[in-house]
């Protein structure tokens, strides 16, 4: 009898300690797209360090990185290094994003390629993808090698809002040169959210962003991002205004 007792409680500790090993991090990625960045944001090192190289708790640390090359470099780390994980698929998800709103096309379509072919039950790989245009690559690769990036002024959407209530906006692509840049705001003059380019500096060069709409949460963000999907067959990226 004691002896059944004891298999019991061993068993009843086990099933705890395994609950307790596994962090919820569907919950916190619900808390960060109903724009509770900041709470998820305070947990991260607790999680970073009980939960060491575990690939949702990676995840959940690229979500919160602001910074575009360095939140790709720990998607690409959990494709590499757990790609049998329930979030593989996910963090491949987000290199594609990255690669197709930053304009580098080419590799964008490896990786949507590599997403389709890896994981072909994913449900990112369902649905109408974008259509790469290789002219456009090719200028563009031209561009970066043979001319430096003009400088002007980017224009602003007259509908702005402020970035205090607003915070997220969506990028719709990135481009060398100021003149592409338009070519993308012109395509999407008649819609109802303001669109704006602005600039940053990479590897030395000026790169111009689209950036679309000012949203309150990154649930609205997403929402409008799928209606430009479905419009315009565009991808896009949320970012912090």
């Amino acid at each position: 009898m004691k002896r059944a007792i004891c298999i019991l409680v061993a068993f009843v500790i086990s099933v705890t300690t395994h609950a307790q090993i596994e962090p919820d991090i569907q919950s916190r990625l619900e808390k960060i797209y109903r724009g509770d960045v900041e709470s998820v944001r305070e947990e991260l090192p607790s999680l970073l360090s009980r939960y060491q190289n575990h690939p949702g708790v990676l995840y959940l640390q690229g979500m919160l990185t602001t910074d575009g090359p360095e939140a790709v470099k720990i998607f690409q780390s959990i494709v590499d290094n757990f790609p049998e994980s329930e979030w593989a698929d996910d963090a491949l998800y987000r290199v594609y994003q990255y690669y197709y709103s930053v304009g580098l096309y080419r590799t964008a379509e490896q990786k949507l390629n590599q997403l389709k072919q890896d994981y072909p039950q994913s449900r990112y790989t369902f649905g109408q993808q974008p259509q790469f245009d290789r002219r456009s690559e090719i200028a563009e690769e031209q561009i970066e090698r043979h001319a430096p990036a003009a400088t002007r002024e980017p224009e602003r959407d007259t509908r702005q809002r402020p970035a205090s209530r607003y915070p997220y906006s969506l990028q719709v692509g990135a481009f060398s040169t100021y003149e592409n840049a338009m070519r993308q705001r012109d395509m999407l003059k008649d819609i109802d959210e303001p669109v704006e380019i602005t600039t940053r500096m990479q590897g030395g060069q000026t790169l111009y962003l689209v950036w679309v709409g000012a949203f309150q949460s990154r649930d609205q963000a997403t929402e409008y991002g799928q209606k430009l999907r479905r419009q315009f067959n565009i991808e896009t990226m949320i970012v912090g205004r």
